[in-house]
């Protein structure tokens, strides 16, 4: 591994422990108005032409609730056609709920269909995950979601907007609705985007609504 990647690995690594560090001050502080904070970063690698993978880190804080919740992630991607990715993907995840300590276990299945009409880039994702936890029964759940990107490349971070609305659908039915629209860069191994997100969770036949607002670091090796 040369100095360069060297490097990378070590300000992914350091800003993983500082959003970490931000998002537990953040939940100590019940007079915020942002109902949910969501903080991400990745690191990915192509290791040829038909595979890559990656790790994903997440952390969050819920105002509405008080919690701070956070999920390790990583998986590889299996590129195989030009427009078909298949990928397979681990997550485990720590939260809290009603004052207890939960921690899942999460495999997962995604085939990332992609396109392009003129300047637009389209993507489609189909996911099945299996969650499992220590106190309560395993369930699967199927996600699908729907991207829209036009490429205008918005200065040398090459800047565009885009959309994305995802579904997902549970034992019990149709369950939540995420809408996304942000801000995604691209210069050379670093990619940073910054979104705002509406979530919509069916809770006793009604729907509950939350204003979300995230960024995420990528970066490419």
């Amino acid at each position: 591994m040369n100095a360069l990647n060297k490097n990378r690995i070590l300000w992914f690594t350091i800003l993983a422990l500082l959003t970490q560090i931000e998002g537990k001050v953040h939940a100590q502080k019940s007079e915020s108005k942002i109902t949910e904070l969501w903080q991400e970063m990745y690191v990915y690698k192509d290791f040829n032409e038909n595979w890559s993978g990656g790790l994903l880190f997440n952390n969050l804080y819920s105002s509405q609730f008080g919690n701070y919740e956070w999920f390790l992630e990583g998986g590889s991607s299996f590129h195989a056609y030009k427009w078909l990715d298949i990928e397979a993907i681990y997550r485990q995840g720590f939260y809290d709920l009603n004052g207890s300590k939960v921690v899942e276990y999460r495999p997962m299945i995604r085939f990332s269909g992609k396109t392009q009409i003129g300047n637009w880039h389209i993507r489609n994702r189909h996911r099945v995950e299996i969650r499992m936890f220590e106190n309560s029964e395993s369930r699967v759940r199927y996600r699908v979601d729907l991207k829209l990107k036009p490429k205008f490349n918005w200065t040398a971070f090459n800047i565009n907007p885009y959309v994305l609305e995802e579904i997902f659908i549970s034992h019990n039915g149709f369950s939540r609705n995420r809408f996304y629209a942000g801000i995604e860069g691209n210069y050379s191994w670093f990619e940073p985007t910054v979104y705002m997100l509406l979530e919509s969770n069916s809770i006793s036949n009604d729907w509950d609504n939350r204003l979300i607002v995230g960024f995420m670091l990528g970066f490419k090796l």
